[in-house]
């Protein structure tokens, strides 16, 4: 709801109030000067009388429509769509109902008394029709008695619908009975006795209530009627809780209990199905883990293989052929080339070794992180240039300052950048957005997006590419190690930041949320 519309609801709730309290006064009044038509002094004419009783119906009528409508109208909902309580809705319900009854009972009489007294002893016959007197004239004093006891009437009677209001907006917050005396000591009873007690306790005191209940000749039988109602639904809950051990101990971790009510019984069997749940989660775990495991070894061997098989084979041709052969300087360029291949594997292992565990020392400071995929990108300016990738950078500031260390992040960044060289199809854009959030507990955080198209089908779920040697081709086809992503998320991790990978069709994207620094 806009702020418009909560100025208008609030005054129009403040004219009912006022609308509500006035026209009570005024018909109690006009009833009043009625009254004075059952005395032999003041007789009133009939059209007069008539229209004083027609004037006090149409209040009467407002008072209740207005009254009505700030019954429905009395407590606001907040964003969770629970009644907004305000402070008076915090005092005991017995005080709230003994402070209206008093307000009525007191301001009422007081009232009624000033205003019947004045009335009676104040007003002047002010001529004859018909030979009967009616009144017509009001004498100063008189009106300022009114007036006065109106004034206590209206203060009485808007003291005391303030505080109806504020009991119906318990009611509808679900707190009447709760927010009362009578209603905390039973509570605290309940909690006690029954919630914090131990299950034996609660076993003898239903024991001895059956007893003195049953004692008695008419209680015997409703305590009879109770077993009946309350036994066998007891013996179908352990009944239940009974099948669900066993389904858990043939193997079926997915079997769940069902769970009615917050008995003993149902509070056993939630326990049961959430140690059903934990267990069928840590199996989980552990076949991915064994999964992952096997997949690690056997992709540490294929891409450790591979140069090594290829350094064998072309020493062995070197051998055969000799240094003077034509292809030897060829020969030598492959194995220069699966060298590198091979001391880079074995650096990013070296590399994923300590940046999982945490051994990397971080020297946190301000870094422009837009500087650093400037940088990035010019490095690798002529690999863009031939892979035919159009880098689309959005940036609405100049300077996008960071906590964090400047070389740690930039391997995140290269790594980044670099799995977009290797896995992106050609001839896409790639976009780069850099922006800020606001965040309660800091400066906020600096997020940093890159969005690619992959040339490769992603047919593996996000989180399964975070893990080390994991890679979108499952060919292996590429030059990458797989450990690319592992490291950055780990190095992000070392400098109190979070990456994230996600995954939609084709459509790659990588987070990289950090502190912002002033």
């Amino acid at each position: 709801m806009d702020t418009k519309s909560k100025k208008s609801n609030k005054f129009a709730y403040k004219s009912m109030f006022a609308l509500c309290v006035v026209s009570f006064i005024a018909a109690m009044l006009l009833l009043m000067i009625a009254e004075l038509d059952r005395t032999a002094y003041f007789p009133i004419m009939d059209h007069i009388l008539s229209a004083y009783h027609g004037i006090s119906l149409i209040c009467g009528l407002l008072t209740l429509s207005s009254f009505i409508y700030l019954a429905g109208a009395a407590g606001d909902r907040g964003e969770d769509g629970k009644i907004e309580l305000k402070s008076v809705d915090m005092v005991y319900t017995e005080i709230q109902l003994l402070v209206i009854s008093a307000v009525f009972m007191a301001g009422g009489m007081l009232f009624v008394r000033m205003a019947a007294t004045a009335l009676y002893d104040g007003l002047r016959v002010g001529g004859i029709i018909s030979g009967r007197p009616f009144i017509i004239m009001f004498e100063e004093p008189v009106i300022v008695a009114v007036v006065i006891a109106c004034a206590i009437g209206i203060i009485a009677a808007a003291t005391g619908l303030w505080l109806i209001l504020s009991c119906i907006r318990k009611i509808k917050g679900k707190i009447f009975l709760r927010q009362s005396i009578i209603g905390v000591i039973l509570i605290a009873l309940y909690e006690t006795v029954f919630v914090g007690g131990s299950l034996m306790r609660k076993a003898m005191l239903i024991a001895v209530l059956s007893c003195l209940l049953s004692s008695t000749i008419f209680l015997a039988p409703v305590v009879l009627v109770l077993i009946f109602i309350f036994l066998p639904k007891l013996i179908r809950e352990f009944e239940e809780i009974k099948k669900g051990v066993e389904e858990v101990k043939s193997g079926n971790l997915s079997y769940e209990i069902p769970v009615i009510t917050n008995s003993e019984l149902d509070v056993l069997a939630t326990g049961i199905n959430e140690i059903s749940q934990s267990s069928s989660a840590a199996v989980q775990n552990e076949m991915k883990n064994q999964r992952m495991k096997a997949e690690l070894i056997s992709n540490v061997s294929h891409d450790l293989k591979t140069p090594l098989t290829s350094l064998v084979t072309y020493i062995d041709l070197l051998k055969t052929e000799g240094l003077t052969s034509e292809k030897a300087p060829e020969y030598l360029g492959i194995l220069e080339q699966k060298t590198n291949r091979l001391k880079q594997l074995t650096d990013d292992l070296f590399e994923a070794a300590k940046a999982a565990s945490g051994t990397i020392p971080v020297r946190k400071e301000k870094v422009d992180m837009l500087s650093l995929v400037n940088q990035g990108l010019g490095e690798m300016n002529q690999k863009i240039t031939e892979s035919g990738l159009e880098m689309i950078i959005k940036a609405e500031l100049e300077k996008y300052y960071v906590w964090a260390d400047g070389q740690l992040l930039w391997r995140v960044v290269e790594n980044l950048l670099g799995n977009v060289l290797k896995y992106a199809a050609e001839n896409t854009r790639v976009y780069i957005n850099i922006t800020e959030q606001k965040a309660p507990y800091n400066h906020g955080m600096v997020i940093l997006e890159i969005k690619n198209i992959s040339k490769q089908a992603l047919n593996i779920e996000a989180d399964e590419l975070m893990e080390r040697f994991k890679r979108g081709d499952e060919s292996r086809a590429t030059e990458g190690s797989g450990l690319g992503l592992a490291i950055a998320k780990d190095l992000v991790k070392l400098q109190n930041g979070w990456l994230e990978i996600k995954i939609d069709g084709d459509l790659f994207k990588a987070t990289v949320m950090l502190e912002k620094a002033e």
